[in-house]
């Protein structure tokens, strides 16, 4: 029988010889060459036509018994007895060459001591001296009996590579990841021809450390999904209690909202400055209480000149004015037969879903002159025979008589502030001279409209410090382009915020009404 020897260098070089020979040199490193080693042993087989017995010493000190048929089908084959030396053949006796219609049972025959793996020791003691085919391709139907039989797997959790704790060893995977035969060196050469090995001590220790690695990348990512879930949920919680909060504040303002008064209450809206907000404010808080308390709000523009009040809010299909109420209806009052709401729908401009009212001033500013101090007073008479609630925008003139009548008839003081400086300034100088008047408790009891801007950006904060000491609540109103385009007021259009932050003030308005009848009942 023909023999040939691989022997694989640390390096990996592949060193062959074929009949004590050197064979032609196998170039490169790894399992190509160890293929190609392997393809110049089949084609002496080939050539010379008999079985060649192959030996192969790798880099780790494993020693591999082969035998290599003339058709290129390789199978293992214990090694040879150290028995003494067998009788000499005659040279005329043919070499025998293994069938592929005899069984065997096929075993993986390694030099002893060169891995420590008892079982394969037990493998050996059961390998027949004629080895075993071990076909590359798929076996004739008469060769069903000669299955391969995989060489011992080393054990999955051996003490001498294995940490205690070792998640690897506890994991399910490993069982079978361990027992996959090898894919490296020239056992995963061997393996690529048909055979199935066991994997070395190293290539195991790569793939427990490969699993080792799955296991910390899994775990990181287990743990990651915990957080990611624990921080959702501590957002939802943070949501929901959000919502409750926000909830049972609405509910709140609301409910002051709709307090039902013993006597009318006058709101009155008031800062010398022109161009602060009074006009929008005035109409959104006045929405803003119809709507939640289902009318009987009205909203008057008691301005000494032409107002902005009607032109600002929703057309009606008359375009009486104040001036027209005191010259055409003002008698009727007088009596009980005259006194009745419907006389005084006539001159008011009722603005739908708002449900409230405004009764506008006059256009013409001659015309408006004759709203004094004693008209006032009779308009804000007959208001309040038919609304519980009369919101009053006042003008820049605070020397006027219809001013200071509107002043004594305040309940609830209404100060808006702009976001630039002379905004704040102007309201300060009034809010001295109302003290000075004597109305410091309106001062005190007083809400503020601090109205932002998309082009002036005031010190709120210097305005906040300013007025805190000296007013009841203040109330940011941001900046809403529905607002500020100077038509008509669409109150639906408005922003969320917008329309939170009027529902807000209004509640605020609505407190202070509630705190000062309360105190005069007590």
């Amino acid at each position: 029988m023909s023999t040939a020897h691989i022997a694989i260098d640390e390096t990996g070089t592949n060193h062959l010889s074929i009949d004590g020979r050197a064979a032609s040199p196998v170039r490169g490193t790894g399992q190509a060459a160890q293929e190609t080693a392997l393809a110049h042993v089949r084609d002496h087989a080939a050539r010379v036509q008999q079985t060649v017995a192959l030996q192969v010493q790798d880099q780790n000190g494993d020693t591999f018994h082969l035998h290599v048929a003339p058709d290129g089908q390789v199978w293992t084959a214990p090694p040879a007895p150290e028995a003494p030396e067998a009788e000499p053949v005659q040279e005329d006796a043919p070499i025998p060459v293994p069938r592929v219609d005899q069984p065997a049972v096929p075993i993986v025959t390694e030099v002893p001591g060169a891995q420590d793996e008892p079982d394969l020791e037990a493998t050996r003691e059961r390998s027949t001296p004629s080895g075993d085919w071990i076909h590359p391709f798929p076996q004739p139907a008469q060769d069903t009996a000669a299955e391969n039989i995989e060489a011992p797997v080393p054990s999955s959790q051996p003490a001498s590579t294995a940490p205690v704790g070792d998640p690897v060893e506890s994991d399910p995977r490993w069982a079978e990841i361990a027992k996959q035969p090898a894919t490296q060196g020239f056992r995963g050469t061997l393996n690529g021809m048909g055979l199935k090995l066991s994997p070395t001590e190293a290539e195991l220790d790569e793939r427990r450390e490969t699993l080792r690695r799955d296991i910390a990348r899994e775990e990181g990512m287990r743990l990651a999904d915990e957080q990611h879930a624990r921080d959702e949920a501590a957002q939802e919680s943070r949501r929901a209690a959000r919502e409750r909060e926000a909830a049972a504040k609405d509910k709140a303002q609301r409910a002051i909202i709709q307090t039902n008064y013993r006597d009318p209450k006058t709101v009155t809206v008031a800062n010398r400055k022109g161009g602060v907000g009074k006009t929008t404010g005035i109409y959104c808080i006045a929405a803003t209480a119809g709507r939640i308390r289902g009318g009987d709000v009205i909203a008057w523009d008691a301005n000494e000149t032409q107002g902005t009040l009607g032109f600002r809010a929703q057309k009606d299909n008359h375009s009486r004015s104040v001036v027209d109420l005191l010259e055409e209806a003002a008698e009727d009052f007088t009596t009980v037969q005259g006194s009745r709401r419907s006389t005084l729908m006539r001159y008011t401009r009722t603005q739908g879903d708002n449900q409230f009212g405004v009764v506008a001033s006059d256009e013409s500013s001659d015309r408006q002159d004759l709203v004094d101090g004693d008209a006032f007073s009779k308009v804000h008479e007959i208001l309040s025979r038919f609304h519980s609630l009369i919101l009053i925008d006042t003008g820049n003139n605070h020397r006027v008589s219809h001013f200071k009548a509107a002043l004594e008839a305040t309940d609830q003081l209404v100060i808006p502030i702009s976001a630039g400086a002379d905004g704040a300034h102007a309201a300060q100088a009034m809010v001295d001279n109302f003290i000075g008047l004597g109305y410091g408790d309106l001062v005190k009891n007083a809400v503020v409209l601090l109205n932002d801007s998309a082009t002036r950006r005031g010190d709120a904060t210097g305005i906040v410090a300013k007025f805190e000491d000296q007013v009841r609540a203040i109330v940011p109103i941001p900046f809403d382009p529905a607002l500020d385009s100077g038509d008509e007021i669409d109150f639906d259009a408005l922003q969320p915020a917008t329309r939170a932050a009027y529902q807000e003030a209004t509640a605020a308005i609505a407190q202070g009404l509630a705190d000062a009848e309360r105190a005069s009942a007590d």
